[in-house]
């Protein structure tokens, strides 16, 4: 992947990082969004919370709910969230919120106004599911995450057993066309093929609120990286949060740093 322009919120990022190559002069703030103009998508995990040892275990920070119905509101609705994670899971943190969403990468759209619908996952998840089911036993220090349409093998509380993670996911869809494989922040997960955050974020911006705005994308992940090439090609731009390349214009800290800066929206 080729190296764009980064920049960082300065003010809230609380050192340059080290793959940039660039002096603190030349890093630049995040541009201002408009009210008017734009759409603001958000990732979850890594980007609104904090990750935890357990998805259950993740916990909101203070006054999260109501910044995001004051940001929305500011934006006539303007607001998504693009997650892994289901759309319900999402909702039951941020009730009594109920968001546009995409969930699974865009196997779960919840339009606005609208209920949630979703694409049937492959037949090949069932295989996939019952391989993993042959290897990870009972106190097995991988532990697997069955989101029905997709399968994940997280590994944060036992970081040695990264590269068995890797193998075994690979190893279960192996030979399954319908399938991938994306490494993310200490998982392997297993997926639809064809099933991105690109093709999320742009069905969300084609429905109202969204439509003819510009979008604007906030994620952490390999899996934000669609995300964020879908929003410049769309006329907005992407904000990494942490480090790492990326194809995204503009980059946060970390999670402390979104919430400083969706401050300033809300």
């Amino acid at each position: 992947m080729s190296k764009r322009r980064l920049s960082y919120c300065g003010a809230w990022t609380p050192a340059p990082f080290g793959r940039t190559n660039k002096s603190m002069s030349d890093i630049a703030p995040l541009p201002p969004i408009d009210p008017e103009r734009h759409a603001l998508f958000l990732d979850f995990d890594g980007t609104l919370v904090a990750f935890a040892p357990t998805p259950d275990a993740i916990t909101l920070r203070p006054g999260t709910v109501d910044r995001l119905k004051a940001i929305s509101d500011r934006l006539g609705g303007a607001l998504g969230i693009i997650t892994g994670r289901r759309i319900a899971n999402v909702d039951s943190f941020l009730t009594p919120l109920q968001l546009p969403a995409s969930g699974l990468h865009g196997l779960e759209t919840r339009l606005a106004g609208a209920g949630i619908e979703a694409s049937p996952p492959s037949p090949q998840i069932a295989t996939a599911r019952e391989r993993l089911g042959a290897e990870i036993r009972p106190g097995d220090r991988l532990r697997l995450e069955d989101k029905g349409g997709a399968l994940v093998l997280h590994f944060r509380e036992h970081p040695e057993e990264a590269d068995r993670a890797k193998i075994l996911a690979r190893k279960a869809a192996d030979g399954l066309a319908d399938l991938s494989v994306v490494d993310g922040h200490a998982i392997a997960e297993i997926r639809m093929r064809g099933v991105d955050k690109a093709k999320a974020l742009r069905r969300l911006l084609a429905s109202p609120p969204f439509a003819g705005r510009l979008p604007v994308y906030v994620g952490d992940d390999t899996t934000d990286e669609d995300g964020f090439r879908a929003a410049a090609e769309s006329g907005g731009f992407g904000v990494k949060v942490g480090d790492g390349e990326t194809a995204a214009a503009f980059r946060l800290g970390d999670v402390f740093a979104v919430h400083q800066w969706l401050a300033t929206i809300a």
